[in-house]
């Protein structure tokens, strides 16, 4: 042992190996520009005014980036050693939209690419550099450039003070989609009850117009279009507390094109086993009284459809349907087909096939049938004439008051830090579609839907005269 001492103090050589990793972490957490003054001037020994030259920047601004990446350097180890942290944590968000996105990564990645999610969350009521991005989420700057250039692309981020990122968009809990549930559980029953009177007195009418889909259940039926009601009653009233609240809620136009709110839950997997400030009810009915989307689409040929995604497809055992609505053009021409009793030709059975498989279309001795309701010009004037008949009944500003009870309620919880109009959005952001629907069901008024009826719920077609 005494032939292999030398002068090295292990002791030391292991805290210098520890401190260059220190410094090798925190050059990776430097922005593009001080990762390659820094390279530059210390690995490859150029000098500031060779530096100057390759960069094409004046050799004093070389030298104050350089005590610029000192102090940072050191602050940076610094603070490592001090920390006792064991580590960021990355957290996952649950991203939708409001309004509409270009292609596929119309929205960059949020929702789907983890470091996407967190950058925001890092920026989210607070003001980072690019270098404290990196250093709180433990990434090095070069993996956060690119996303970050997105974001702020995208408006998802705001630059402020020259050089610092702060999140555009509201965050919500789960708490707070728990809180919408409690606030339908306790309030949405007169409004309900109202509105199935309404349909159910006049159902015998809405059948006798003898529409296809209307030998099918009443209760399947009255899922297919008290929405049409609902949802008319939800954007007058809406646009009524709006103009009475002077808001102005136009959705962001995005630098790509597109316009659309950004809706964002951050995902806790262990929130509804620990949480005690829900009873079970209010939490069951929170569940009940979601919805994945309501879509009006219109063909530009006359055809146009309503769908509502909402709980009972999982109620029934499935998962949110694929929201695509069944090509209209196609189910005009069936329609044709079983109206005036055709004989499908090989392309037709194609197309049956395809949508009985998709649960829209069955077949009955041989020859196609509606599983959804389709109303034709004549028809659905008939049903327009009785839909606002209803609609004059219970008033066209029915849920104002519900609206604007909820805003009141919910807007202690947005935070002061995002914009006017993103808090006025979220505070108004109260669906009460899904919860008529459910809270009839629960009480009995209308049944739960098959697991087959559950894969074309709330689908409704109808031609309009041009």
């Amino acid at each position: 042992m005494i032939d292999l001492q030398d002068d090295t103090h292990i002791e030391n050589e292991v805290q210098h190996l520890i401190q260059m990793e220190q410094l090798r972490q925190e050059i990776a957490y430097l922005t593009a520009l001080h990762r390659k003054i820094t390279i530059m001037f210390y690995y490859d020994n150029h000098s500031g005014d060779e530096i100057s030259a390759l960069l094409n920047i004046p050799h004093s601004t070389v030298r104050w980036h350089l005590s610029q990446i000192k102090k940072k350097l050191k602050e940076g180890i610094t603070m490592a050693t001090a920390s006792n942290e064991l580590g960021y944590e990355p957290k996952r968000l649950m991203v939708g939209h409001d309004g509409y996105i270009n292609g596929e990564n119309g929205m960059i990645g949020l929702g789907s690419n983890r470091l996407v999610d967190n950058i925001c969350l890092a920026c989210y009521g607070n003001k980072l550099t690019l270098e404290e991005i990196a250093r709180k989420l433990m990434v090095a700057s070069a993996y956060l450039e690119h996303h970050v250039n997105e974001l702020v692309y995208m408006d998802y981020l705001r630059v402020v003070d020259k050089n610092k990122y702060t999140t555009t968009f509201f965050i919500s809990e789960l708490r707070h989609h728990v809180m919408a549930g409690k606030y339908h559980y306790q309030y949405i029953a007169p409004y309900a009850k109202s509105i199935y009177e309404a349909f159910d007195k006049r159902y015998d009418r809405i059948q006798a117009i003898g529409f296809l889909g209307s030998e099918l259940d009443k209760d399947f039926v009255l899922w297919a279009i008290m929405p049409l009601v609902c949802n008319t009653l939800d954007y007058e009233s809406m646009n009524a507390v709006l103009k009475r609240h002077r808001v102005e809620t136009s959705r962001p136009k995005r630098k790509d094109g597109s316009e659309h709110w950004v809706c964002a839950t951050l995902s806790d997997d262990e929130y509804f086993n620990v949480q005690a400030e829900f009873t079970k009810q209010e939490v069951a009915f929170h569940y009940k009284a979601r919805g994945n989307g309501i879509k009006m689409r219109d063909d530009g040929n006359g055809l146009e459809s309503l769908q509502l995604d909402s709980y009972a497809t999982i109620q029934a055992g499935l998962h949110w349907r694929v929201f695509d609505a069944p090509h209209l053009s196609e189910i005009s021409r069936i329609a044709q087909i079983i109206s005036n009793q055709e004989t499908p030709n090989e392309l037709d059975k194609l197309m049956i096939a395809r949508f009985v498989e998709q649960g829209y279309v069955g077949i009955v001795d041989n020859m196609p049938k509606l599983l959804i309701p389709f109303f034709t010009e004549e028809e659905y004037e008939q049903l327009t004439a009785i839909l606002d008949e209803i609609v004059e009944e219970l008033g066209e500003e029915l849920f104002a008051p519900y609206i604007e009870r909820f805003a009141e309620w919910f807007e202690q919880e947005l935070p002061d830090f995002i914009t006017k109009e993103e808090r006025n959005y979220h505070k108004y952001k109260i669906y009460p579609q899904y919860a008529i629907l459910y809270w009839l069901t629960e009480q009995g008024y209308l049944r739960y839907p098959t697991e087959e009826e559950a894969k074309r719920l709330c689908t409704v077609v109808w031609r309009k005269r041009s």
